[in-house]
């Protein structure tokens, strides 16, 4: 054990069943491990805790020696380096119900989208997912939660009906619109900053059928595609709908028609069977020849495999914002700022159209992320495998960063921050004001700590 850990740490390796890992124990480095791998977080302890009992003596014996509690089940949304914070790894927290009959979900932290997938098949019910099925549901759905069914349904931290959580005093408490609406109002899109949570509850909504997937064409065809895709967000704003532009690797294990290329692809969501979605497929196939066509109908329990999103740690520098405008002419600056940054690097960007019921505003008390009135959501990231490609990081997105700034606009979901942002980045002054009151008066010690953190 590493003399600088407090005793108060060290003795939880005695006093809680759950897996505590020291900085001079064998496996450290795999415990604290990111899913960005160019995250080089270094707790103080990586604790995993078996129940709500060993939560609170974990929160305990952190505040007792003078640090932190964050929680991070899989590492998604690492942010920092951890420096006096005690990792807690929620994975025992694995309760996972369906009730049909209520249209809710009660579903513990531990818990991961493909799962919760898999669960809703032949229910005729849907949750406000994430496409990867590695992405926590939990961590998810407090942080904003944007969801391909967003469009039609919303942001998933507004679906939350109920949060569960140890706060910094020890005490379990079950939020709700009803007990303490303030907090509640805060855990809908403020994040992990007020407690550990155990468990959430949320709303389901109706989907029998459903259709969609991507469809990848050559670079040379990519503002036609970018273009097509905005036309097709705007005229259904309940169409699930994200452009993407990628260089792809010259690697074995892509499919041979991508290995090496540069594209554009749009990908898509329609709540319904093949033959209401077929305007959908014909204004997409009219655009010319792809290099691949995954459109199909699918139930709930393939989203994730219909989105073929990368599911293992990779070392990324990522960057995120929103934008105004989408036409033609977006298309084309848009197109070109990819390619700029492709030269220096940069490996994908992903514009997820909004709008829909992603705009529509749900009141200012029912939740701390409320309508985000921007057309567009802008993601982008760049492969950084050796040190190399790391330095030229800002030299890849700043023709993105050069793009957004060319076409303002405000609001943004927080789970689709870049690395070294906080909450700032997500909300304005009146929100932050009101999250830091909340904060306050449930840890006035920050105990807690949240991977987006309040300025």
């Amino acid at each position: 054990m590493s003399s600088s850990t407090p005793p108060a740490i060290t003795e939880l390796q005695h006093t809680i069943s759950g897996a505590v890992v020291l900085p001079d124990d064998s496996g450290y480095d795999d415990a604290r491990e990111a899913w960005n791998l160019t995250v080089d977080q270094r707790p103080t302890a990586v604790v995993t805790p078996a129940d709500v009992a060993e939560v609170r003596t974990v929160i305990a014996a952190a505040a007792a020696s003078g640090l932190g509690v964050t929680v991070q089940p899989n590492g998604h949304g690492a942010n920092g380096s951890l420096d006096g914070v005690v990792l807690v790894r929620p994975t025992a927290f694995d309760e996972l119900v369906i009730d049909t009959d209520a249209r809710t979900a009660r579903v513990g932290a531990g818990v991961n989208w493909g799962r919760v997938l898999t669960a809703l098949d032949g229910t005729g019910l849907v949750a406000l997912a994430g496409s990867n099925p590695e992405v926590n549901a939990v961590g998810y759905s407090i942080a904003g939660g944007h969801s391909m069914f967003s469009r039609a349904y919303g942001l998933a931290s507004r679906s939350v009906t109920a949060v569960e959580l140890v706060d910094a005093s020890g005490e379990l408490r079950r939020v709700t619109a009803d007990a303490d609406s303030e907090l509640f109002w805060a855990l809908r899109g403020g994040g992990g900053l007020f407690g550990v949570i155990t468990a959430i509850e949320f709303t389901l909504y109706p989907a029998d059928q459903l259709f969609g997937g991507g469809i990848i064409f050559p670079i040379g065809l990519g503002i036609d595609v970018v273009t097509a895709g905005f036309e097709l967000g705007a005229s259904d704003p309940a169409l699930g709908i994200d452009v993407g532009l990628a260089r792809f690797p010259d690697m074995p294990q892509l499919p041979e028609p991508l290995r090496g290329q540069t594209v554009a692809s749009v990908s898509f969501l329609h709540i319904g069977d093949a033959a209401s979605a077929a305007p959908i497929v014909e204004r997409l196939r009219a655009i010319g020849t792809p290099l691949l066509d995954g459109l199909r109908e699918f139930t709930i329990g393939d989203l994730a495999a219909v989105a073929a999103e990368p599911t293992d740690p990779m070392p990324t520098i990522d960057w995120g914002g929103t934008v105004d405008g989408f036409d033609r002419v977006t298309a084309t600056e848009l197109v070109g700022a990819f390619l700029a940054g492709v030269q220096a690097g940069l490996s994908r960007v992903s514009v997820r159209v909004l709008g829909g019921n992603i705009a529509a505003n749900p009141g200012i008390d029912d939740a701390a992320i409320g309508a985000i009135t921007a057309p567009a959501l802008i993601s982008s990231g760049v492969l950084a495998f050796t040190p190399e490609m790391a330095a030229g990081a800002d030299a890849a997105l700043q023709p993105l960063r050069d793009f957004a700034a060319a076409h303002p606009t405000s609001g943004m979901v927080p789970s689709f921050l870049g690395s070294g942002t906080g909450l700032a980045d997500a909300f304005d002054d009146a929100s932050l004001a009101r999250l830091r009151a909340v904060k306050e008066r449930v840890d006035p010690n920050g105990v807690i700590r949240s991977n987006r953190p309040l300025p």
